[in-house]
């Protein structure tokens, strides 16, 4: 297996629901851990050399009101490596996707309506828009939605040596299992990622006819178990 940094990945926003999302995928492990952010007020990856305080601080700032173009402008000013960095994401505000001059090629972004794509050490641009066709096409919530597309970045050629690991991370009003999930090292994250999206949902269910056998009667709260941010 290569350890070698190369990534894609979508942030995406549903202005309805109020929802934000994040997924990628890389060619090392345990992307998860630190690419994705989410928040109440926006979504942000940071990869190809990944600074998480990018991703962390977009998110917190756009939260806190700022628009996630100036938020990450300001962080990329300040940062003395920002030519080795790839950072995008959607807020309120709009959209921001950023490519830096010294990412390994194939690397580019592409930015829609409530959504941005980015990636780097690619196979070619057509990863950036097939991943970004399939969400704008595709049906569902937002985490099927992001799945979706990480499935037709993959299918166009996806990171350039094959994937390793893959992550879904949503904020949404009414958090679900599904909201946070990760496949830290596979030989196929985004298919393993999709299966896990699956196994979450009926999860949910079974530990709800688990719950309902065991006690009969019980507070509904006790099953609102919320998801680590």
């Amino acid at each position: 297996m290569r350890h070698v940094p190369g990534t894609f990945s979508i942030a995406a926003r549903d202005p309805e629901a109020n929802v934000y999302g994040a997924a990628v995928t890389t060619g090392t492990v345990a992307v998860g851990a630190t690419c994705p952010y989410v928040s109440a007020g926006g979504a942000a990856v940071t990869q190809s050399y990944t600074k998480p305080e990018h991703g962390r601080d977009a998110v917190a700032r756009a939260e806190a009101g700022e628009r996630i173009d100036d938020a990450f402008e300001a962080l990329l000013a300040a940062d003395d490596h920002a030519a080795y960095r790839q950072v995008h994401g959607v807020g309120a505000g709009g959209e921001f996707a950023f490519t830096g001059g010294e990412c390994v090629s194939w690397a580019g972004h592409r930015a829609g309506d409530d959504y941005t794509v980015a990636g780097n050490m690619l196979a070619g641009e057509g990863v950036v828009e097939a991943t970004a066709e399939a969400y704008e096409s595709t049906d569902g919530d937002m985490a099927d939605r992001l799945v979706s597309a990480l499935e037709a970045g993959e299918a166009a050629g996806g990171d350039d040596r094959g994937e390793l690991s893959a992550a879904v991370l949503v904020h949404a009003p009414t958090p679900e299992f599904y909201h946070n999930l990760r496949v830290d090292l596979s030989d196929e994250p985004v298919a393993d990622l999709r299966d896990l999206l699956a196994e979450a949902r009926r999860a949910k269910a079974q530990i709800r006819r688990e719950t309902d056998a065991q006690f009969g009667d019980y507070p509904d709260e006790i099953l609102d178990f919320g998801v680590k941010y």
